[in-house]
């Protein structure tokens, strides 16, 4: 960062962003200038972050619906109520896992072990909420809980995964396209 003249902060031109690149300089509360994703970047990105993570999230459920009871969810299960949830609750995710990491440089490494991470936690979150609503309700889990929580360990694990180089991919094309390549 250099000093302007009227002592304001201003970012060196070598890492300027580019005037049609996925960034922007707006000036802050302050007056300083401030770099941020640009609205067209912005809306793109989290159309791409949700549909990511609301697709994978769909596709888990329906295979552990199918894989377990061996019955195909239709669509109205799937775009209904629940199916909403679902999808609302896989979208997170990326998102969130893209607030983590964005434009600090991180590698691959780094996207999928951080994604694997929020995805256990948003597996032991729902296994908590089974829990409860068993005691709650008076039921006990039966002989296939085990084989119901691995496979749903499995596909979280695949779809964090898919999240981590989803995330990964969107931090890189934006670092890259961000800096002026004159």
């Amino acid at each position: 960062m250099s000093h302007g003249s009227d002592g304001s902060h201003r970012p060196d031109p070598s890492t300027e962003p580019a005037a049609d690149g996925p960034t922007e300089l707006v000036p802050n509360e302050k007056g300083d200038l401030v770099e941020r994703l640009s609205a067209g970047t912005a809306t793109i990105l989290l159309v791409w972050l949700i549909g990511i993570g609301a697709g994978t999230a769909l596709l888990g459920v329906w295979l552990l619906v199918y894989l377990l009871s061996g019955a195909r969810l239709g669509i109205a299960a799937l775009f209904g109520g629940p199916g909403l949830y679902t999808a609302l609750t896989g979208a997170s995710g990326p998102c969130v896992l893209w607030l983590a990491g964005r434009a600090q440089g991180h590698g691959l490494g780094w996207f999928l072990l951080t994604a694997v991470k929020i995805g256990l936690v948003m597996l032991a979150i729902l296994f908590a909420f089974v829990a409860v609503s068993m005691l709650v309700f008076g039921f006990a889990p039966g002989p296939g809980a085990p084989i119901a929580a691995a496979t749903a360990l499995v596909l979280t694990l695949a779809a964090t995964l898919i999240w981590g180089v989803a995330t990964w991919l969107a931090d890189r094309y934006i670092s890259r396209a961000r800096l002026r390549t004159g």
